[in-house]
């Protein structure tokens, strides 16, 4: 995912101009290709998951901001950042206090070992990459002309050899930074080395998903904002988000949700795994479904509820069987696995799932391949698994009724839907929607006492619970107008009940709701307002008040 820095990470003592960098740090994933990245003469980078932090990494075992290094000169000192995981240093755990980190200095976090190394070390054949903040503070002295180009790739850079090869041959006059592991960003004097780079990644097996591309002027102090967010719009080659993709479906229409959509359409063409969490009934099908259409994927979306298959069928379900694998299986049959071969396995409720049965699935995930009950053989699947629980996995996994490498796998990226109740004023225009496709072209009205129960109502049920509520009240809607009394009692009551029990709780619960639905807009478009306030269907105006207000700029 694109994203623009945040002003206060662009540390103009990461110049490099003012003194050269000292030191670098080698990152290491397991599976993937180590990388080098330059660290600048003096500051703080922040390292984790998240979009934000200065080194961006997409393993689901790092926490969105993981642990924090410090340099000065060229001594430096690590400390956590209060992650699920923890910190390692030299083997020894770490706490929110700095540590001193000699050269040659490991650091474990999760999956990924970081290595403390003098840059003059680094072999001639390694080309190391810039972090963002120095790349932007240098383009400040770049001369008219250079080209900033950026890219965003379908797989992390490192996943093999290929991209790293290619930015080797560069020449020297060529820069390369780092956005986070699936978006590079290279500046160049003029076009010939970047449109060779272009060409030359897909044709070694680096699939693009977008390009942008600026050339610098006179003034170009937010070049690089603009070519991210340019990147972040679909950029000139974006056919991720082609015109029919493109378009919002209803169902997300609502401004909590069009946030939720702009981050499905960028996870869609990646094969990342996805997990949707949320309450009971707030459609976290329709998001499976969503991410489903918005990819690239030739083959079905197959639904599995595992909690609704019986204990003795659900693992020759999934996984298939041969003949002769147990009573009564007269034929081969294949599973819903290698049924959505080519698309995608959507796994409702998978909390629910048996622990010798997650350890199959997590070979699944990780060979890519399944073993049908009763073979001898694998069979190569390629497909897409979208997990989906109202349960708490991490929990879960504590207690160990949840594999933790399996949720790892899984959590490759998070949508968390949010219940109805925190989405009160959208209430009534989703029951209007629900209405008209419940009774195309004879849809009722709701008069204001139906709409304001509605809105005061809790819905544990979420919007399974209010489908049928307003089942139930078509029933009874003889006039063409639904009111609070043709609802059931209970929501009729929650006009004058739930909200005066609330009291300041529920206005608390709707500003807190509020604050976090712009936070996720903010993130989801790289920090870039105009189209953060499109997404919450606001006027910008409105959303740099509310910024101000809430003093989300001062975070």
């Amino acid at each position: 995912m694109a994203r623009r820095v945040p002003e206060e990470t662009v540390d103009r003592a990461y110049a490099l101009r003012e003194r050269p960098p000292a030191l670098c740090l080698s990152v290491a994933r397991d599976g993937f290709e180590a990388f080098v990245v330059v660290l600048p003469p003096s500051g703080t980078i922040s390292v984790g998951r998240d979009p934000q932090a200065a080194l961006s990494i997409g393993s689901p075992s790092l926490s969105r901001l993981h642990f924090a290094l410090e340099v000065r000169d060229e001594a430096a000192t690590v400390r956590d950042l209060g992650s699920r995981n923890g910190t390692l240093l030299e083997q020894q755990p770490i706490s929110d206090t700095e540590a001193p980190a000699a050269l040659g200095a490991e650091i474990v976090a999760g999956d990924v070992r970081f290595t403390l190394l003098r840059l003059a070390s680094v072999p001639s054949g390694a080309r190391p990459l810039l972090l963002l903040g120095p790349f932007e503070a240098a383009l400040a002295s770049a001369p008219a002309g250079a080209v900033v180009h950026a890219f965003e790739l379908t797989e992390p850079f490192n996943r093999g050899p290929a991209a790293l090869d290619l930015i080797a041959q560069l020449p020297p006059s060529c820069e390369v930074a780092l956005v986070n592991d699936t978006t590079l960003v290279a500046r160049a004097p003029d076009s010939s080395a970047i449109t060779w780079l272009a060409r030359a990644l897909p044709q070694r097996g680096v699939a693009i998903a977008r390009q942008a591309s600026r050339t610098t002027t006179a003034s170009s102090s937010a070049i690089l904002a603009t070519v991210l967010d340019e990147l972040a719009g679909g950029g000139a080659d974006g056919d991720a988000a082609s015109a029919g993709q493109a378009e919002v479906p209803e169902a997300f229409s609502y401004p909590s949700l069009r946030v939720i959509h702009e981050q499905l359409r960028r996870l869609a063409p990646r094969p990342i795994s996805v997990l949707v969490t949320g309450e009971t009934g707030t459609g976290k099908e329709i998001v499976a479904r969503e991410i489903h259409r918005l990819s690239r994927r030739t083959g079905p979306l197959v639904a599995v509820n595992t909690a609704a298959l019986p204990e003795n069928l659900i693992e020759s379900e999934l996984f298939g069987h041969e003949r002769g694998a147990f009573s009564g299986a007269q034929t081969a049959k294949a599973g819903l696995i290698e049924s959505a071969d080519k698309g995608t396995l959507f796994l409702d409720e998978i909390g629910e799932l048996s622990l010798p049965l997650q350890a199959k699935l997590l070979r699944v995930l990780e060979e890519q391949s399944v073993r049908r009950v009763g073979a001898t053989v694998e069979r190569k699947v390629d497909l897409r698994i979208i997990a989906a629980t109202h349960q708490d996995l991490p929990a879960l996994a504590e207690q160990k009724r949840f594999r933790q490498d399996l949720l790892f796998r899984l959590n490759g990226a998070s949508i968390v839907l949010p219940p109805l109740r925190q989405r009160r004023g959208e209430v009534a225009a989703l029951a209007r929607r629900l209405l008209e496709g419940l009774a195309p072209g004879a849809a009722p009205s709701l008069d204001p006492t139906a709409e304001a129960a509605l809105e005061a109502y809790d819905w544990p049920g979420n919007v399974r619970e209010l489908k049928h509520v307003l089942e139930r009240a078509l029933a009874f809607a003889d006039t063409g107008v639904i009111t609070a009394s043709q609802l059931p009692e209970a929501i009729a009551r929650a006009t004058t009940g739930s909200v005066e029990r609330a009291g300041t709780d529920v206005r608390s619960t709707v500003k807190d709701f509020e604050r976090e639905r712009i936070l996720e807009a903010l993130r989801a478009t790289g920090g870039n307002r105009t189209r953060a306030a499109e997404l919450l269907g606001l006027p910008r105006r409105t959303l740099v008040y509310k910024l101000s207000k809430m003093r989300i700029d001062d975070e």
